[in-house]
C-alpha cells in the first residue's frame, strides 16, 4: 500500500461489529438525524448536577454520535475523550469537533483505555440498550474499571414499565395535511415509501423480539423501525448497578426529578457511583 495511503487508512475510523445492532448506526439517515443534535435534555443537567464536580474533572463520554453533548461538556471538563462503535458516527462528530479525541471503541471492554482513569463516565441517549441484554453486566463492569474511586456513571435506558407487558403494534407513517395539493401528494408518498420501508424492517427483525420479566428486546418505532432495543425494569437496573459494585444510585425521569414514586417515562436517567477508596460496600 501507499505510504499516504496507509496513513490515511490509519486515520480513517474502523467500524466495530455490535450483534444487536451491527449497521442500523452507519445509515446516512440515523448518522444526519445524531449529527443534527445539539441539546441536553432535563433529565441530563438534572443528573449531570448530581455530579457536577466530577463534570469538571476526566470525562469519557461513551456512545458520543455526533457529538451532542460534546460542546457541553468539553468546555468544563478538565480533560475529555469521547468514543462511538460507529465508525460513521465518529467521522461526524470529528467533523463538529476536529480537535476533539474522538475514536471508535466498544463500550463492552473500553479497551486501551486504563484502569481508574476517568472521574465520570458518560452514556447518554440510551446508548446501553442497544448492546445485547446479557452484555449489559460487561458494559457496567468497564465503567467500573476504568472510573476513579469516588468517580460516578450517568447513563440512560428505556423503562420496561411503559409496554404494559406487550410488544409494540407496527406504526403508521403520517401524512401532516396542507391545502397545497402538490406538497400534499409528495408527503402521501413519502409516507407510503416509509410504511413499505418500516413493514419490511419489522419482518426482518420481529423474530428477535423478546418480552420477559425483567427486560424486554423490541423492535419499537425509532427509525422506520430498524433497531432493536432493550428496556430493562428500573428496579432490575438499579440491582444490576448495585450487582457491578457502584453505590448511590439515584433514577431521575424525563423532567429532572430524583427517585420518582412511580416510573412511567419512556426512559430512566440512572447516576451511579463507584466507592470511594476504603470504602465499605455491602455484599
Amino acid at each position: 500500500m501507499h505510504a499516504a495511503a496507509l496513513a490515511d487508512a490509519k486515520q480513517r475510523p474502523q467500524p466495530v461489529e455490535c450483534g444487536l445492532n451491527s449497521d442500523a448506526y452507519r445509515t446516512a439517515a440515523v448518522v444526519r438525524d445524531f449529527a443534527s443534535r445539539s441539546a441536553l435534555t432535563p433529565a441530563e443537567v438534572a443528573a449531570l448536577g448530581e455530579v457536577w464536580p466530577l463534570v469538571r474533572g476526566d470525562v469519557l463520554d461513551v456512545g458520543v454520535g455526533g457529538g451532542r453533548t460534546t460542546g457541553y461538556l468539553l468546555g468544563v471538563a478538565r480533560s475529555y475523550r469521547a468514543l462511538d462503535i460507529s465508525d460513521a458516527m465518529i467521522a461526524a462528530c470529528r467533523n463538529r469537533f476536529p480537535d476533539v479525541d474522538t475514536h471508535i471503541g466498544d463500550a463492552r471492554t473500553l479497551e486501551g483505555h486504563e484502569n481508574g482513569s476517568y472521574d465520570l463516565v458518560l452514556f447518554s441517549f440510551n446508548g446501553i440498550d442497544y448492546v445485547e441484554f446479557h452484555e449489559r453486566a460487561s458494559v457496567l463492569a468497564a465503567f467500573m474499571r476504568v472510573l476513579r474511586p469516588g468517580g460516578a456513571l450517568v447513563y440512560s435506558s428505556h423503562n420496561l414499565r411503559v409496554l404494559g407487558g406487550r410488544l409494540p403494534p407496527l406504526s403508521r407513517a403520517h401524512v401532516l395535511r396542507t391545502a397545497n395539493p402538490l406538497r400534499l401528494a409528495v408527503r402521501v408518498g413519502r409516507a407510503i415509501a416509509s410504511s413499505a420501508r418500516r413493514a419490511r424492517n419489522r419482518r426482518r427483525l420481529a423474530h428477535r423480539q423478546v418480552m420477559g420479566e425483567s427486560f424486554a428486546v423490541v423492535n419499537d418505532e425509532a427509525y422506520e423501525h430498524s433497531l432493536l432495543t432493550v428496556y430493562v425494569d428500573p428496579d432490575h437496573e438499579r440491582a444490576s448497578l448495585n450487582a457491578a459494585g457502584f453505590t448511590d444510585v439515584t433514577a431521575i425521569d424525563l423532567v429532572g426529578r430524583r427517585n420518582p414514586a412511580a416510573f412511567d417515562d419512556p426512559w430512566i436517567y440512572y447516576v451511579a457511583r463507584k466507592p470511594a477508596a476504603g470504602a465499605f460496600v455491602p455484599a
